[in-house]
């Protein structure tokens, strides 16, 4: 009896002090953990087991279930550490961290094992990483909104949508941000960042994904400039390494990343700031192993000096798109919308492309406003030097502005359109591409200079004024390496100079003008227009005679005179001499084919003419008559044989009617001089 008394007592006494031991744990609180100085824990609701090291230097809080720490302060000196445990076999947990007081500031290093799903440390005063390291199995969120009153049992439930930020501004007026500086991050899961103002310099992040978020709806009249036109600082990185997709999610304050970096996964960019991806470099490049897209109606989206070895697409809804020595693995996308009609100047949504750029894919440029290809020194506010070299198509819309290229440019095809004004060059860019299609409202073609202004002037002027040209008293040419122009459609003038030779398939115009530089011109296909104006190489035209419904003016190649052929009219010049084996004169079927002597011809106008015998060839017949005598071919003039074959009731003047019905000007049998 007395020993099951002592058994009885000896079980009382141990619940007793088991029941000791829980509140006497709890009036524990505040704990000093000795981190940073004095880091206090206010209390911890939810499933904690135990803390570990308090003063040390080197904190272990272990959860056995979701929890929420509510810290007075939170700071982490270097060579400290915050180490969050889940024990007992827990896993997928939460931890929710609220600090009171004062920015937190971490030095050291904080962990969280694979049992904690989700650490989120909430501080409404700020956070300072510098030099810092943190590693944790599932994800991470920082935040400086206020989440002190969200309990532990509904934290597997958290939605920051509806939480607010207490204070935006500190007692200095300096955004209250999270800043994070030389530090590194390794997360299992996502990484996730709210706050107004977020700072990443010289900081390597691994992580299945990175979610920057400065801001949400209701929070954006207390910090928003009202016309969206300054860098407010809304996500900043610089010099940063990625590795995972990056999520950016502004609705105020600008993007910028600066002094290059790495990315190594997707960008995703929504902002109502502006976005600049290394606009300011200092030579050092960005580089994205993956696919960028913006989307912001600030006042600028830029990407400079970045290497993107994916797709790149860049939309502004009230703003200009700027991308300058890009280098694109895939398609680029750049457009400017102008929806919302939010700044003071209507006149500012361009697209530029400056700079040496390369698109390795296809690049369309759709503009509400002007689009400029070519370089531009921001702080001369002049013209500069560059290249656009595009692998696929270039296609170019400028919904009510111009189309300039300043720099030289190729692709598989080039269009060009412009709605409501012009399509223009500086007179020297070259284009180079297979195919070309030009479509304005005005004039199509170079800009010189004005009395004392330069062609930078002029061009400056035109573009920022919006300068409706219908046709140049003083024009260029746009200069084209070669190759078919499918399309020139202009209510006035279109200038075209090939460096190559030149085939015309489509045109609907007033008044083109074309120029080979000695090569040749080949006019077919659905060619409309009022006048077509060929320059000097008359001798390589080749006009598409059937259903000509333009007046054709070229140079008379024997004595340099204008000609102009109206209509189906026919062309006749008088017989002459060739020039390096070019026929230059009348041809009439019957009359001129001779035979220049031994003695050499006595003249053009005085040949003498062979015996002609009458059939459907007779001018090949000629050739063959001399084929078995001691007779020179070479002597034989028959142009008309050379390149044509007559019917008897036809008559070829000059541009020639070949045999599949086109018509030459004109490439006769050669002379022998």
């Amino acid at each position: 009896m007395r020993s099951l008394k002592k058994k009885i007592s000896a079980l009382v006494l141990t619940t007793v002090f088991a029941a000791m031991q829980s509140s006497v744990f709890a009036s524990e609180f505040p704990i000093d953990t000795g981190l940073g100085g004095g880091s206090t824990i206010n209390n911890i609701t939810g499933g904690f087991d135990s803390i570990h090291g308090a003063g040390t230097g080197n904190v272990d809080l272990n959860f056995n279930g979701n929890a929420h720490v509510n810290w007075d302060t939170l700071n982490i000196n270097k060579g400290e550490s915050l180490n969050f445990n889940a024990v007992d076999g827990q896993n997928g947990l939460t931890i929710l961290n609220t600090v009171n007081k004062g920015m937190t500031s971490v030095y050291g290093q904080i962990t969280a094992n694979d049992g904690i799903a989700k650490l989120i440390i909430a501080n409404p005063n700020g956070m300072l990483f510098d030099g810092s390291s943190f590693t944790a199995a599932g994800d991470v969120m920082l935040t400086t909104k206020d989440l002190s009153n969200i309990k532990a049992e509904d934290l597997s439930n958290l939605d920051l949508t509806n939480a607010k930020f207490s204070q935006i501004y500190n007692d200095k007026g300096n955004i209250v941000g999270i800043k994070i500086e030389n530090s590194n991050f390794e997360i299992g899961g996502e990484y996730n960042i709210v706050a107004p103002a977020i700072l990443a310099s010289n900081t390597a992040i691994n992580a299945k994904s990175v979610k920057l978020v400065t801001s949400n709806g209701q929070d954006y009249v207390a910090l928003g400039n009202a016309n969206k036109d300054t860098f407010y600082p809304g996500v900043e990185l610089q010099a940063v390494n990625i590795n995972g997709d990056v999520y950016i999610e502004t609705p105020t304050g600008s993007v910028r990343t600066t002094n290059g970096g790495t990315i190594n996964g997707d960008i995703n960019i929504d902002s109502n700031g502006s976005v600049a991806l290394n606009y300011k470099n200092n030579g050092e490049k960005l580089t994205v192993n993956g696919n960028v897209n913006s989307t912001t109606d600030g006042q600028m989206s830029f990407v400079r000096n970045t290497d993107i070895n994916g797709n790149l697409a860049l939309t502004s809804t009230d703003g200009f798109v700027d991308i300058g020595n890009v280098n694109v693995k895939g398609n680029a996308d750049l457009k400017t919308l102008g929806n919302n009609d939010i700044h003071d100047n209507k006149y500012n949504n361009f697209v530029h492309v400056i700079g040496n750029t390369n698109i390795g894919g296809n690049l369309n440029i759709d503009s509400s406003q002007n689009i400029h290809i070519g370089g531009y020194d921001y702080d001369t506010k002049q013209l500069a030097d560059g290249k656009l070299t595009v692998g696929g198509d270039l296609i170019a819309h400028a919904h009510n502005g111009h189309i300039m290229t300043t720099i030289d440019t190729s692709a598989d095809k080039i269009s060009l359109k412009s709605d409501n004004y012009n399509v223009l060059t500086d007179g020297r860019a070259v284009l180079t591409a297979n195919e070309y299609d030009f479509s304005a409202n005005g004039y199509i073609g170079g800009l010189k200079g004005y009395k004392n202004y330069s062609v930078d002037d002029v061009i400056i002027a035109v573009m920022e004024n919006y300068k409706h040209i219908n046709n140049s008293s003083d024009p260029a040419y746009i200069n084209i390496a070669g190759g078919t122009v499918t399309g020139i459609n202009t209510p006035t003038a279109a200038y075209i100079a090939s460096n190559g030779d030149m085939t015309l398939t489509g045109a609907n115009a007033d008044n083109i003008y074309l120029t080979s530089y000695g090569n040749d011109i080949n006019i077919t296909g659905n060619v409309h227009a009022g006048n077509i104006t060929v320059g000097g190489e008359t001798d390589k035209l080749k006009v598409d005679y059937p259903s000509r419904d333009y007046t054709l003016t070229y140079t008379n190649i024997r004595d340099n005179a204008p000609v102009q052929i109206k209509g189906d009219e026919e062309i006749t010049y008088n017989l002459t001499n060739g020039t390096n084996g070019y026929n230059r004169g009348e041809q009439i079927k019957g009359e001129n084919t001779y035979l220049i002597g031994p003695d050499g011809p006595e003249g053009p106008d005085t040949p003498t003419e062979p015996p002609i015998n009458p059939d459907d060839n007779e001018n090949v017949k000629v050739l063959r008559s001399y084929e078995n005598q001691s007779v020179n071919l070479t002597q034989v003039y028959t142009p008309v044989a050379y390149a044509a074959d007559l019917e008897d009731d036809h008559i070829d003047r000059g541009v020639r009617k070949n045999v599949d019905g086109s018509v030459t000007v004109v490439r006769a049998f050669p002379m022998v001089n």
